[in-house]
């Protein structure tokens, strides 16, 4: 269905990643090729082109559609606590830190719609130990779009699977038999901003930064810079948590130990 005429794969994602930092600030040459060709074959098929050449073409001179490209490369799928093994570790992480600290801060990066940093804030509101404490939730994505949807907090049935239902009544208004909008008690602990990974400089003083399912989407190279800004945001003994299909570039091992391999949450070392 998708030919390729005098085109390798490298080439087309090379044309395409040129002519998207040529038309915005965008830059996605960090981005795996794979990657890259398998959301563009998407964006083809809801256009139905065939041929990668005529893509290439129409995307030069359909500046709507290079947006449509760059919100296709944010994977925006999720759900309340995905993987819930991981929220136990998480959990007692979390308590630890709030039995010592007074301000915490925590990082959602690559925040997509909310589920991630609003399943942290029904974490800490479930340990019930945050009297006299500042808890800060920072939730950050590219897509302007999912960050709209992350503010109005409304989520489909699907996404909630996980969260006991005494939770669920809890923490969320019932809006039909199938969609739910999440309290205000909960929208008040997570603070969303745009934020670009690779762009943008880190947040700073943070205690736990989660970036789950985001690393593998991009080469290894760019991987090691946003594991590098990580270490520069992360106070001394700082906690990160990747994704389950995610691990420390090599040459990153030098700055974070291993604190739970199964669960990918790593500590950083200590400061020199």
């Amino acid at each position: 269905m998708y030919r390729i005429k005098g085109l390798g794969t490298k080439r087309i994602a090379k044309e395409i990643k040129s002519i998207i930092k040529r038309k915005t600030r965008f830059d996605i040459t960090g981005y795996r090729d794979d990657f890259l060709i398998r959301r563009v074959r998407a964006r083809m098929l809801a256009l139905g082109i065939n041929d990668f050449n005529k893509y290439i073409q129409y995307l030069m001179y359909n500046r709507g559609e290079i947006y449509n490209l760059i919100n296709e490369l944010s994977i925006n799928v999720s759900e309340f606590f995905r993987d819930q093994w991981i929220w136990e570790k998480v959990k007692n992480i979390i308590k630890e830190i709030i039995d010592r600290k007074s301000i915490i801060r925590i990082w959602s990066a690559g925040c997509s719609k909310g589920e991630e940093p609003y399943s942290i804030a029904i974490l800490i509101k479930e340990l019930g130990s945050t009297i006299g404490k500042k808890v800060i939730i920072y939730a950050t994505d590219i897509d302007d779009q999912a960050l709209i949807d992350a503010q109005k907090g409304i989520y489909n049935y699907s996404s909630l699977k996980n969260i006991p239902v005494h939770l669920l009544s809890k923490y969320f208004e019932k809006i039909d038999s199938n969609k739910y909008k999440i309290k205000d008690s909960l929208k008040h602990m997570v603070k969303f901003r745009k934020h670009d990974l690779i762009r943008d400089p880190p947040l700073l003083f943070m205690d736990i930064i989660f970036c789950r399912n985001v690393l593998i989407y991009f080469t290894k190279e760019l991987q090691e810079i946003i594991i590098e800004k990580f270490y520069r945001s992360l106070i001394s003994r700082g906690y990160l948590v990747l994704g389950i299909s995610e691990y420390l570039p090599e040459s990153s091992r030098r700055l974070f130990e291993i604190y739970d391999s199964h669960s990918r949450i790593f500590r950083k070392k200590k400061n020199d």
